[in-house]
């Protein structure tokens, strides 16, 4: 049946419906131009505060203003106040260094090294055939002083002290260090570090018995190679299980995770990352159709950061690897970087990271399966192999549940 309807009848459906229309599209309007008043009113707010305690300090500040440090302090107050605690800011020459440094490739004295309570460097690890070994420092050495300088009386205190380590190839740089004996008695010698190029060994390890036993300390470019060498030469000598110690592992390089764990699992997606805008995207996807058939552990603590959680999850999500240790630092953001008109560089957390079955891990990490403490006279970073097995209670409890299939009662 038709159903007639007059032309007046279609003509005011018309008006309702224009009007209807009209007033969703005003509604909508007036609200983003509510939203576009309320962020131009907080952003005058912003620069009207700023420009006040500009105005107080030119006027009244009795010292000379370094523009260049006051524009830097600016930006990084900003990042701070972002909210963002993975947030960075680098200057285009620190950029710079951070890619050199990724590419396991660099210009440097041989040796790693963090701030000592005191404030001075203490050096944590020496690696073989660099200046450094040569000229006879050792782990656990205090670097007091810097081609004659106090490390306490630079003006930057350490970290000033600490960028003359990145120096040109060729260029020697003087230590001045503390030694202490196990008797607490401390010598001070005097070093000349010659600054070489090389590639930084992040992959290191030997066979405990049958077990083989990797230590990662970073992922470089140079990460995948050193890492499928040691798997082929361990496994070459008979290991029947592994063992992987990522302990002060920071992170590093996403994409030589996934080449790095191509060696070691079987194919599927790894890790996936959700976006501010809610895509989610497969990071992190191995393609090997085979995975190494053995036992394997993993040993973790709280400053197994990022990367080195990633590769953890992956084994213990794939392989069924055992975790053991203590948990890690739950850093499960993806940074991207975003380049400045002047070369500098904004590190910002642009997705979440989840692993396949463990999911979120940003703020809680890895709990391990056989939570150990280490005994607080073991310093991983003095103790030597042979007193690691018999002290280190993390590494003691790894190799305890690696236990081949053929001694499996």
């Amino acid at each position: 049946m038709k159903i007639k309807v007059s032309l007046g009848i279609t003509i005011g459906l018309m008006a309702i419906t224009a009007a209807v229309t009209f007033m969703i599209t005003s509604n909508v309007t007036l609200d983003m131009f509510n939203n576009k008043i309320k962020s131009v009113s907080e952003k005058q707010e912003f620069y009207s505060k700023l420009s006040e305690i500009d105005t107080y300090s030119r006027t009244h500040y009795i010292g000379e203003i370094d523009e260049a440090k006051l524009i830097e302090g600016m930006v990084q107050g900003y990042i701070g106040g972002v909210g963002d605690s993975y947030a960075e800011y680098l200057t285009a020459d620190d950029y710079a260094k951070r890619l050199n440094e990724q590419t396991g490739v660099s210009v440097w004295l041989g040796f790693n090294y963090e701030k000592e309570s005191s404030g001075y460097i203490k050096i944590t690890e020496v690696h073989p055939g660099t200046s450094a070994e040569e000229s006879g420092l050792l782990a656990g050495d205090i670097i007091t002083a810097v081609n004659n300088t106090d490390v306490i009386a630079f003006e930057g205190g350490y970290d000033e002290a600490v960028s003359l380590f990145n120096c040109e190839e060729g260029t020697r740089v003087k230590l001045y260090v503390r030694r202490t004996d196990d008797d607490g008695k401390s010598d001070f010698i005097t070093y000349n570090v010659t600054a070489q190029r090389s590639e930084q060994v992040t992959v290191t390890g030997r066979m405990i018995e049958n077990i083989g036993c990797i230590k990662i300390t970073s992922f470089t470019d140079r990460t995948e190679s050193q890492l499928k060498a040691k798997l082929d030469e361990l496994i070459s000598a008979g290991a029947m299980g592994l063992v992987f110690d990522l302990r002060n592992n920071k992170g590093g390089n996403m994409d030589m995770l996934q080449k790095c764990l191509d060696h070691i699992i079987g194919a599927g997606v790894v890790v996936t990352a959700e976006y501010k805008n809610g895509n989610v995207e497969n990071t992190v996807v191995c393609t090997e159709s085979e995975e190494i058939k053995m036992p394997m552990s993993v040993i973790v603590n709280q400053n197994t950061a990022g990367t080195s959680e990633l590769f953890a999850f992956a084994l213990a999500d794939k392989c069924g690897a055992h975790t053991v240790g203590k948990t890690t630092a739950g850093k499960g953001y993806l940074q991207t970087a975003y380049t400045c008109s002047d070369g500098s560089v904004v590190m910002l957390s642009t997705a979440i990271l989840r692993t396949e079955k463990s999911g979120d891990f940003n703020g809680v990490g890895l709990k391990p399966e056989f939570d150990v403490t280490l005994a607080s006279d073991v310093d991983l970073n003095t103790v030597s192999d042979e007193a690691a097995v018999l002290t280190d209670a993390q590494l003691i409890k790894a190799l305890e549940v690696t236990v081949p299939k053929d001694t499996a009662e």
